[in-house]
């Protein structure tokens, strides 16, 4: 019994609930404390309110009537509430504090008291005439008055965005706070007789409210002090920026009737186009792309920064660098009105207000502020930098599909001349109608449809394009110019393809791929002849066709690496397959096209035909899934009068081997060696952006063409013709050798008269199956595999001509892959070995920085492995080196009387490999075509002082001498190396992703 008494005493009596009686004396009692305060005769000067209880006893109040309203079982006041309301408290903290701020400070602890009652008690609080009375005095005279306004901004915007969130969930308060103040009265919503006229005008939405005023009614005159006083702080950072455009969309959301009128005509729309203007011509003019200060702490970062060169940056007086925290606020700012503007557009349901945004947004923002700096950028002061990384950053941030159609519009010359442009292919879709009878804009216009005569739309019709931009910015011979431009492209084809397509030669043709499925394999079938199909079979892409194409990429990766080339697909090369995959999942274009396919699959869901049917089950499984959820999946809130609902779709084409931009990129590509590992990643993520969308067929350009293969004979064996083995076959018995060609002895073969033996005679089918297909050759390459091919060769100079290469490129490519590990692994050239040491690493230095505080120029997604084993480790090579496309390297690697890289936190082994690879210089096969002008001191000197000490080895009429060397550092070849490795791994990953799941046709016979 004593055991259990210890218990027993623990046991804490429950405390009684208070009674209605005890919470209102404790009411009571706070409210004479502050009441006396001001009833005493003699008020101390110069007293603060925190000096006393006010602020306390206020909390206090407020808890006593939080929780008598969570006690009431049903909707009844409490008796601390009535007392509340009887005693006009709420009014007497108003009106003191529109008489004095007495004490100091007590305005604003009104302020913050009455966002505590309105935010934790319920709706119906607010509704109480004893309420929001005092509630909109007190934010008049705090409103009206500018001095209060600015010293109570803050408390202010909290309170106003309390209230919004409040009307958002309970409508009915907004009658409360929005008047017509010419009657006084809350404004109720009228009906207005439609009229054949009016409707004809209703393509005009920007008439329609002023056709409903114009009939002899007087014009109503609205007060809304919370949207008009919101909107001056909808351009600010920090906690009430953001709160001021949380209560802003509150209110758009309910913008239609009178409140849809008030905020129409407001200068909502044009407050925000000029605050676009005005935060974007506060981003510096000139601009460095530098990774952040913590990112040399990253092995990857690190090593790839060991190659950059400093000279080719701009060093002037007004440049600033992309790591700087002030330019980064003012970025984040400028984006952040950006993406309050899409969320308008996005829950707005009033189309007149849409509009009128997107309409202002063109005239005041693109045409009268970005596209004059688009015009005066240069290559040679940082300032062509600076524009296309904002432009870039503007696109990654655009995903409303109206303002995308409004600002990629606009910078691509759609809307210029349209009556030049006319589509007279019928491949091409003619517009289509929207509900209001209006056609939806067709931005294939200008592509021809023709096969023989396609030209693309190259040039803009009387002005600048952004086609003008990236093509000219490719030819700079700025390196950080095309890196910048590099990185825009990308992101244009990766976010925007549609867009994309008015930078391409393309030939629309509908056999290019095999996506969507659903229309390939059952509408179209069904109605083809069997001439037709087998014509149609001829041109596919056959197995053996595939299998030889996949050999010849993995031979490139022998070349580079031949040491390690029996471990390309036993160490993690499904990684690889899996990365891409996930890529390709997660594009634009493909989920728009699994989504027409999963329209059209409830028609055809029961007749599959046999070429589906065969697909694996690996890819096949996956791909239900993804239209399962595609169906589930919204097609957008934007109001259809209005929106185009995107009812395009993105045609199969082909990419010409003549294609400009192709070209500029094979002549990038051609100089691979001899420049930058930043610039090569670049590269390298456009070609992958270009292969990855399914409406394009990599045929001609990437992989291999129907017209490059050599027409084989098939070999059944390796020592008789078939008509041989036809006269030697004894009897007229069938046996196993008839049906199966056998290449290779076989040391266990089926006895088919042996009972014993239970073998299948199909045994031998997934061994003989490759030797049974046509064997293919080719006779001609695609371009980017012969680049590729002839920058692998060029590995075996380099190889030949520097000592110990294999020995350097090995440290290079651990220290690239494994981080800090780097110590602890010794390079070897037994693969075992390598495989066991691997194993030994836990984890490997995968983050990465995007270029501008986290919002990265087209990330590459990682693996879901998060483990690393013998097997899987080689994906963190695959995915570290081509992580690094988000990549801005920082600052170069200095000699070694450089303090801060001597204490760089990196392992001594790095270091080390780092210091004996950055004196070393090599002359490349094929220099770059880039200029590099040395930096010259600038000295930041007074108007006196200028003719003193002014440097004066140089006449200032004359140019600068240019440094033309072409030699490059050890390191910035040994990076390119590995890039080249895994850029080839990446793209024949693509290749076999993309077949298996069916966006390219494979024939299997």
């Amino acid at each position: 019994m004593d055991y259990f008494s210890k218990f027993r005493k623990r046991i804490v009596t429950p405390k009684a609930q208070p009674t209605g009686a005890m919470q209102l004396a404790k009411f009571h009692k706070c409210w004479n404390y502050v009441h006396n305060i001001y009833a005493a005769d003699d008020r101390k000067p110069n007293l603060h309110v925190q000096q006393t209880e006010i602020p306390s006893r206020l909390r206090q109040m407020v808890d006593l009537l939080v929780d008598e309203e969570a006690r009431q079982e049903d909707s009844s006041t409490g008796v601390c509430m009535e007392y509340f309301l009887k005693n006009g408290i709420l009014h007497f903290l108003v009106n003191v504090s529109e008489k004095a701020d007495y004490p100091v400070g007590m305005r604003s602890e009104t302020i913050r008291t009455v966002a505590s009652m309105i935010d934790l008690l319920d709706d119906r609080f607010l509704v109480q005439h004893a309420v929001h009375k005092p509630t909109i005095r007190l934010l008049r005279f705090c409103v009206l008055d500018e001095q209060q306004s600015d010293q109570y901004d803050e408390d202010l915007v909290d309170l106003m965005y309390i209230i919004c969130s409040k009307i958002h969930g309970f409508p009915a308060l907004l009658n409360i706070f929005f008047h017509d103040r010419q009657w006084l009265t809350t404004p109720q919503k009228t009906q207005h007789p439609t009229t054949p006229d009016q409707t004809q005008s209703a393509d005009n939405p920007l008439l329609t409210n002023l056709q409903r005023h114009g009939q002899g009614e007087k014009k109503p005159d609205y007060e809304f002090v919370l949207f008009s006083y919101l909107l001056r702080f909808v351009h600010r950072e920090g906690r009430s920026g953001d709160f001021a455009r949380t209560g802003l969309l509150f209110l758009m959301e309910m913008a239609t009737g009178q409140l849809g009128d008030f905020i129409l005509e407001s200068d909502f729309a044009t407050i925000m186009a000029a605050g676009l203007g005005a935060l974007y011509s506060q981003l510096p003019r000139k601009l460095v792309v530098q990774e952040e200060t913590d990112a040399s702490n990253n092995s990857t970062t690190f090593l790839l920064a060991s190659d950059q060169d400093t000279m080719g940056m701009p060093f002037d007086i007004d440049v600033e660098t992309s790591n700087s925290s002030d330019f980064r606020s003012r970025l984040d700012s400028f984006l952040k009105l950006l993406e309050f503007c899409q969320d308008v557009l996005t829950r707005c349901p009033s189309v007149e207000i849409c509009v009128s945004l997107l309409q202002n947004i063109r005239s005041i923002f693109l045409e009268n502020i970005l596209y004059p700096s688009i015009l005066e950028c240069s290559d040679t002061d940082g300032s062509a930098v600076a524009v296309i990384s904002y432009i870039d950053m503007i696109l990654q941030t655009l995903q409303q599909d109206e303002l995308v159609d409004v600002v990629v519009g606009f910078l691509m010359a759609m809307d210029d001349n349209p009556e030049d442009l006319k589509v007279t292919s019928p491949q091409v879709e003619k517009p289509a109608l929207l509900p209001d009878g209006k056609q939806a804009s067709d931005i294939y216009v200008g592509i021809e449809g023709d096969k023989v005569k396609s030209s693309p739309y190259f040039t803009a019709l009387g002005r600048f394009t952004l086609k003008d931009l990236i093509f000219s910015r490719l030819k700079s011979s700025s390196q950080p110019t095309v890196i910048a431009t590099l990185k825009l492209l990308k992101t244009l084809i990766s976010n925007h393809c549609r867009y994309s397509l008015r930078l391409l030669s393309i030939q629309l043709d509908d056999t290019a791929t095999s996506f969507p499925h659903t229309v390939q394999f059952n509408e179209q079938t069904e109605r083809l002849e069997d001439g037709e199909l087998n014509a149609q079979k001829a041109t596919m892409t056959t197995i053996s066709h595939h299998n030889r194409e996949i050999e010849l990429f993995f031979s490139l990766i022998c070349t580079i690496d031949y040491k390690h080339s029996q471990d390309i697909l036993s160490l993690g090369y499904e990684a690889y397959l899996s990365d891409v995959e996930t890529t390709i999942l997660s594009d634009c274009c493909y989920q728009n096209g699994a989504n027409m396919d999963s329209d059209m699959a409830g028609n055809h869901h029961q007749r599959q035909s046999k070429l589906e049917k065969r697909r694996s089950l690996k890819y096949g499984q996956r791909y239900d899934e993804r239209v399962a959820r595609s169906r589930e999946s919204s097609s957008g809130k934007f109001p259809a009068k209005y929106t185009h609902q995107h009812l395009y779709t993105m045609p199969k084409h082909r990419l010409k081997q003549t294609d400009p931009l192709l070209q500029i990129l094979l002549g990038l590509l051609s100089h691979f060696f001899a420049q930058s590992s930043e610039l090569n990643l670049a590269l390298t993520a456009v070609i992958s952006a270009l292969a990855i969308c399914p409406f394009r067929s990599l045929e001609g350009w990437l992989a291999f063409n129907e017209e490059d293969r050599a027409r084989d004979v098939l070999v059944l064996g390796p020592d008789q013709t078939s008509t041989e083995r036809q006269s030697n076959r004894p009897g007229n018995k069938i046996r196993v050798n008839d049906i199966y060609a056998q290449f290779d002895k076989d040391p266990t073969p089926v006895n088919e008269d042996d009972e014993g033996d239970d073998r299948s005679i199909d045994f031998g089918m997934d061994r003989n199956s490759v030797n049974m297909t046509v064997a293919t050759n080719f006779r001609s390459f695609p371009p980017i595999f012969t680049l590729l091919r002839t920058l692998t060769q060029q590995v075996d100079y380099y190889r030949s001509e520097i000592t110990q290469f294999d020995t350097y490129l090995e440290d290079r490519r651990q220290g690239l892959f494994f981080g800090d590990a780097f110590a602890n692994l010794s390079v070897t050239p037994s693969a075992s070995s390598d495989n066991a040491k691997q194993a030994e690493i836990s984890q490997t230095s995968s983050s990465t920085m995007s270029l501008f505080f986290g919002v990265g120029a087209g990330s590459k997604k990682q693996s879901s492995k998060s483990k690393v084993n013998s097997n899987t480790q080689p994906n963190s090579q695959g995915t570290a080196a081509k992580n690094a496309t988000n990549k801005n390297p920082a600052s170069p690697i200095p000699n070694s009387n450089n303090t801060a890289y001597q204490n760089a936190e990196m392992s001594d082994a790095l270091v080390a490999h780092v210091r004996k690879m950055a004196d070393v210089r090599i002359q490349p096969l094929f220099p770059s075509n880039f200029v590099v002008e040395p930096r010259e001191t600038i000295l930041n000197l007074n108007d006196e002082d200028e003719d003193t000490f002014a440097p004066k080895g140089r006449n200032p009429s004359q140019p600068k001498r240019q440094d033309k060397s072409t030699e490059i550092k050890l390191s910035t070849l040994l990076n390119n190396v590995v890039i080249l490795e895994e850029c080839i791994k990446e793209l024949v990953a693509l290749v076999q992703v993309r077949r298996s799941m069916g966006i390219d046709e494979i024939l299997y016979t």
